[in-house]
């Protein structure tokens, strides 16, 4: 999506410049609206939601089996399997970080580490499950998926871009 999301930003550029859309005189006169509309409220709903993903999973038992056989420190540097170890603490690190349970029980399962709740582990994966589900069909209600399910036909396209400046400027 977010290469759609750039596709959708040139073609509404490309629009605007060939039906003469003074896009910069819009945005001004509709700034207060504009501003409400793309005012970034999920950084601060997602740090919420991190924080609470975080207490689906005591990741500590996990982290420190994967910090004793992964952690860059712990091996030589000239060790042919340096830069792979890196890359899996870093990998497994952000995924706490994150509370991508999914990625980091991907990482205990590929280094055959002991997840030892496996109830938990269960639910967790729901859990991430039904949130991956509800932001595909987040993504599904926006233009640039709109614009995604016309592929080739222009007139679909444009009209996209006429729902967006309809929405945006109520033209």
């Amino acid at each position: 999506m977010k290469d759609w999301n750039l596709i959708f930003d040139i073609y509404y550029s490309e629009y605007c410049e060939k039906f003469a859309v003074n896009v910069e005189n819009l945005n001004e006169k509709n700034s207060k609206k504009v501003d409400k509309l793309f005012k970034d409220q999920r950084a601060l709903s997602k740090g919420i939601e991190k924080q609470q993903r975080k207490k689906e999973f005591d990741s500590k038992s996990l982290f420190r089996q994967i910090a004793r056989k992964f952690h860059p420190d712990k091996i030589d540097t000239d060790d042919p399997r340096k830069s792979e170890y890196e890359e899996v603490f870093k990998k497994a690190a952000n995924a706490i970080d994150n509370a991508k349970w999914g990625e980091l029980f991907t990482v205990a399962d590929e280094y055959d580490l002991d997840l030892r709740d496996y109830d938990q582990v269960i639910e967790c994966l729901r859990l991430d499950i039904k949130r991956v589900s509800k932001e595909i069909e987040g993504k599904k209600s926006t233009y640039a998926w709109l614009l995604y399910e016309c592929e080739e036909d222009e007139p679909c396209k444009q009209n996209v871009v006429k729902r967006f400046l309809k929405h945006l400027f109520n033209i």
